[in-house]
């Protein structure tokens, strides 16, 4: 009996110890799960307290760092970006590419300014030129009214002295041909025949001019003046090798410097004289005077071009192409043709300009569908001059 209840006694310390263990092992483990629990909510507390400034010097940081390197790893906000929308996503990448689109499209319009900017001055430009265009045209339209006002007071003077110094019989000196002239010129050929003369050249278009006068087998009288020569000598080489014939028109064509003195007026002559024969080795007398002989080449100033064996050209048909420049001046030609009546050759005064050659085949064609024969003055012919 006292060995069970021994035995009994011990089993019942045993218990109670194992019970006193299992009572403090979990009472420890109580206290460490309470302790983690603890810090656990301590640390969430803290960092409810202090992330935002932390974050944001960290963020200011890094983002200093970017600005430097060109790039940008930090958001402000890292709970956003943990929760960043999608769709937010794609519509930041859509203003940035509508941003650059923008972009691009102001430098677009920035070009397109530009070059409307400059398609101003070139338009600005043109119109100057236009401008200038048209006072040379109101110029030499002044130049012709006064030209026919002084030729109508010319011709009331010369009737008023005939009046009453001279017979009515008698002759002016000017008509009669001297005892040179009769041996050495011959009468100009008149009937189907026509003489083509253009004035101011050589110009860019007196090639082309060329080339179609050889189309028509025509030939023409060029008169030019000396500082076209200088810029285009090649057109006076062709001229005379295609058997045309050159004279002079001067160096200024203003009426006052080559009107100024009989000296000034032969002076241009003989200069533009020299450079042809400097240039093509022929030496022309054939002169036409700017603006026509009268009333500008008085007694005086045709003494002085005699003694210099100079001839003397003007016309009888003025095309007036400087002035219809639309090709209005083909018909005034053929008109003038029709109606002509006088017993002297047909003399038609042209200028080698860009409007003139866009028209000038009508005329060449008309007189050769008429069968006239266009040919080039020579010095031996009876020159046609104002009277």
């Amino acid at each position: 009996m006292k060995g069970s209840e021994k035995k009994r006694r011990k089993l019942n310390r045993l218990g109670k110890i194992t019970l006193g263990s299992l009572i403090l092992f979990i009472a420890v483990l109580t206290y460490f799960i309470w302790d983690n629990i603890a810090e656990k909510n301590a640390a969430a507390r803290k960092n409810i307290q202090i992330p935002t400034k932390v974050v944001e010097t960290v963020y200011q940081k890094d983002k200093e760092s970017d600005r430097i390197a060109g790039k940008s790893n930090i958001v402000k906000n890292p709970v956003e970006n943990k929760n960043a929308d999608p769709k937010k996503d794609e519509q930041v990448e859509e203003t940035k590419s509508h941003d650059k689109d923008t972009e691009n499209n102001k430098q677009d319009m920035q070009r397109h300014e530009e070059e409307l900017d400059k398609h101003k001055d070139e338009v600005e430009k043109h119109k100057d030129e236009l401008d200038k265009h048209k006072e040379d045209i109101e110029k030499h339209e002044q130049d012709v009214e006064q030209h026919q006002k002084d030729v109508e007071k010319q011709k009331e003077d010369t009737k008023e002295e005939q009046n009453s110094e001279q017979p009515a019989k008698e002759k002016p000196p000017v008509e009669k041909p001297t005892k040179e002239q009769t041996k050495d010129q011959a009468p100009v050929k008149v009937g189907k025949v026509v003489y083509l003369t253009f004035d101011d050249g050589p110009h860019a278009v007196s090639k082309d001019i060329l080339k179609l006068l050889k189309k028509y087998n025509a030939k023409a009288t060029f008169f030019m003046l000396e500082p076209n020569m200088r810029n285009y000598p090649d057109a006076v080489k062709s001229m005379v090798k295609e058997g045309h014939t050159v004279g002079v028109h001067g160096v200024t064509h203003e009426v006052s410097k080559v009107y100024r003195s009989p000296a000034s007026f032969v002076g241009e002559m003989n200069k533009a004289i020299d450079f042809i024969q400097k240039t093509t080795n022929v030496k022309t007398h054939l002169i036409r005077a700017p603006y026509g002989s009268k009333p500008y080449v008085t007694a005086p100033f045709k003494a002085a071009a005699d003694k210099e064996k100079m001839i003397l050209w003007d016309w009888n048909i003025d095309s007036t192409d400087w002035k219809l420049t639309n090709g209005a001046y083909v018909n005034q030609v053929i008109q003038q043709t029709k109606q002509f009546n006088k017993k002297e050759p047909l003399i038609v005064l042209m200028h080698e300009k860009p409007t003139t050659l866009a028209n000038l085949e009508k005329i060449l064609k008309y007189y050769k569908d008429n069968g006239y024969e266009m040919k080039a003055l020579d010095e031996k012919m009876t020159p046609v001059q104002f009277k």
